[in-house]
């Protein structure tokens, strides 16, 4: 099975520890690095079967901003920030089971700003790469729930994100040569909408080391023939290093 990296589409390259941080203090100044096992499928894989991968896990939060995978903010003011994302590939044959004829979608750079917190924020991300000249919106919101055990921690998150007309063409378009090759319709995309949620948990082994589970769906708003499932979901279970006190 090929590797899968759809995870990565929002700061995806990490666990989304999706707290409202100023209302629970035990994710301020708090940071892990480390690595998990996934198995999924993306909405753009035509093959029946999930696939298995792994992938790095990387969170901070404190004073002058945050890392939420991909995404960073460093932080101007209380509640306003600098950011920027790495977004990798998300429709490549070297990563996922796309159809064959569909030419690869390049990753890009973005540079934007942000409003709230790690747990509760609205994103501007802007391509600086000149790969689509577009951007995306991202609102994000998650919570860590109050359990009666203090070594296990669940934290249910949603993002909606909205995609320009720029940014959607370079995802989901399909070409007339695309077309003859892998037997799809030409399709010309509009701006659209992808849906996220989400459940993570956190386990204690120790106070330097962490258990990490993860469970993401994902739903792409686009009539293009590109997108082969509703539903694309991802579920994830590793180890990291807290490296602050």
């Amino acid at each position: 099975m090929k590797l899968m990296k759809h995870s990565m589409l929002i700061g995806s390259l990490a666990i989304s520890v999706s707290s409202s941080v100023m209302a629970q203090e035990q994710y301020y100044d708090f940071g892990f690095i480390g690595g998990s096992a996934t198995y999924g499928q993306s909405v753009f894989s035509d093959e029946d079967g999930a696939g298995i991968s792994a992938e790095p896990n990387l969170f901070y939060n404190g004073k002058y901003g945050f890392v939420d995978g991909s995404l960073v903010n460093v932080a101007v003011m209380p509640y306003f920030g600098i950011s920027g994302n790495w977004r990798f590939a998300t429709v490549s044959d070297d990563f996922d089971d796309i159809p064959s004829g569909i030419e690869n979608r390049d990753g890009n750079g973005e540079l934007g700003v942000t409003l709230g917190t790690v747990g509760a924020r609205l994103t501007y991300l802007q391509d600086v790469t000149s790969e689509h000249k577009g951007y995306e919106i991202q609102l994000h919101l998650g919570r860590t729930l109050d359990l009666p055990l203090n070594n296990v921690t669940l934290t249910p998150y949603l993002e909606i994100d909205y995609r320009d007309k720029k940014f959607s063409d370079h995802l989901y378009s399909i070409s007339s040569t695309e077309a003859v090759a892998s037997g799809l319709d030409e399709f010309n995309a509009d701006s659209s909408w992808v849906y996220q949620a989400g459940l993570i948990g956190i386990y204690s082994f120790t106070p330097d080391w962490l258990g990490l589970a993860k469970l993401e769906l994902e739903h792409h708003d686009s009539d293009s023939p590109l997108v082969q499932r509703d539903l694309g979901w991802l579920a994830s279970i590793g180890v990291t290093y807290k490296f602050t006190n």
